[in-house]
């Protein structure tokens, strides 16, 4: 967690807390930061919710976007529409998607939902505020990851980009701890490239490391923003049940204590097999070149560990690749280089990087989803001594 805070005022204010226009027209898209302090998370794992306004589309639309915690965590969604302390999922003509506050505050609190950014992630997205994500784009290091555009900022965006420190000390709010999760570009609460962008043909955040581009705004779920709200909501769900010794940084899972949850790419009750898949494999890299190319099939979803032995690195490069292109990747090669397997890897659906990539650690894990769209992608490999 980034940002464990307590507040000194009872509330920070709706128009400095999550304001986001989420206009289709803007290629609109997001992504995390947690929390915002004990006395501001609900009080069990059990939310109660209610839905105003809209059809059975709408409601079913907001029901699936609360689906994606569900299914991730071990939160669990009440409706009730007797209750006086409650999320409330509000239908409004228009453009704008945005929760009153960061955390739960008491009483009802709204989630709006515009007509024209009603989508299954930004439900998600909103929701994340409502349980204590401030934006991953917010948090008070981000200068070592991004950096902000502010010249192609729209000016009533602003307060979406400012970094939760400094918005909260304007209003006597002070941060007491802090929980290190290490900065992940395809957070949930992480927006994309150009989002809130005056020309949409210049970017409004750029990723220190370029490659992490398209990765930025993702409609999915990162490992570590469930991670961090079952750390919250049940850190003790499976103390004393089955004895697990999860890998690779996963962790019993709540809904079902008898196998980890584990970052995407691995799998096995303790995270130590690569994930299964209709397609992909293990493979060792030697000191010659190699290729390896997508399977065909628009509806695949492939894992490929390469790997080297202890004391060498993958070297790698991305030479060919065709994707429907997206901020966020809807369709998208996603290769995980970094040491800390639990991150998102860089995703290209767009960018290709043009220069080599090697990995921190012994392995790379390559993701290919296609998500029922025509793509395809060539990947050569090398072992290299270190």
């Amino acid at each position: 967690m980034d940002g464990l805070l307590e507040m000194s005022s009872d509330k920070i204010p709706t128009h400095y807390s999550i304001v986001e226009s989420v206009s289709k027209t803007k290629f609109h898209r997001h992504k995390r930061q947690v929390i915002a302090g004990a006395m501001y998370d609900w009080r069990s794992h059990e939310i109660p919710f209610q839905i105003w306004g809209g059809d059975f589309n709408f409601q079913n639309l907001i029901r699936r976007g609360i689906k994606m915690w569900e299914a991730e965590t071990c939160l669990r969604f009440k409706e009730n529409m007797q209750a006086q302390d409650a999320i409330r999922y509000v239908l409004e003509r228009g453009d704008s998607c945005f929760t009153e506050f960061i955390g739960r505050n008491g009483g009802f609190q709204d989630i709006i939902i515009g007509s024209e950014c009603a989508e299954e992630y930004v439900v998600a997205h909103e929701t994340g505020h409502a349980l204590g994500f401030w934006h991953t784009h917010q948090r008070p290091d981000r200068e070592r990851y991004i950096s902000i555009n502010w010249r192609n900022v729209l000016e009533e965006a602003t307060a979406s980009f400012m970094p939760f420190r400094s918005m909260l000390q304007a209003f006597g709010i002070k941060q007491v701890s802090s929980r290190r999760i290490p900065y992940d570009y395809g957070s949930l609460m992480h927006y994309h490239a150009v989002a809130h962008a005056v020309k949409v043909s210049d970017f409004t955040i750029v990723p220190k490391e370029l490659k992490y581009v398209t990765t930025m705004g993702t409609e999915k779920m990162a490992f570590l923003d469930a991670k961090v709200i079952n750390d919250i909501y049940c850190p003790n769900k499976c103390v004393g049940l089955r004895q697990l010794n999860c890998q690779a940084g996963g962790y019993p899972d709540p809904n079902n204590c008898n196998i980890c949850r584990c970052p995407e790419g691995l799998g096995g009750i303790e995270c130590n097999q690569l994930q299964p898949s209709q397609c992909g494999a293990e493979i060792v890299a030697t000191n010659q070149w190699q290729i390896l190319r997508s399977p065909q099939g628009k509806n695949v979803h492939c894992f490929w560990r390469i790997s080297v032995p202890e004391g060498m690195r993958v070297r790698f490069r991305l030479s060919d690749g065709e994707f429907p292109c997206s901020y966020g990747c809807q369709s998208y090669v996603e290769i995980k280089h970094k040491l800390d397997v639990r991150l998102t890897g860089f995703r290209s659906c767009c960018y290709r990087p043009k220069e080599d990539t090697v990995s921190e650690g012994n392995q790379i894990f390559v993701i290919y989803h296609p998500n029922g769209r025509t793509a395809r992608f060539t990947l050569r490999y090398i072992a290299q001594a270190v």
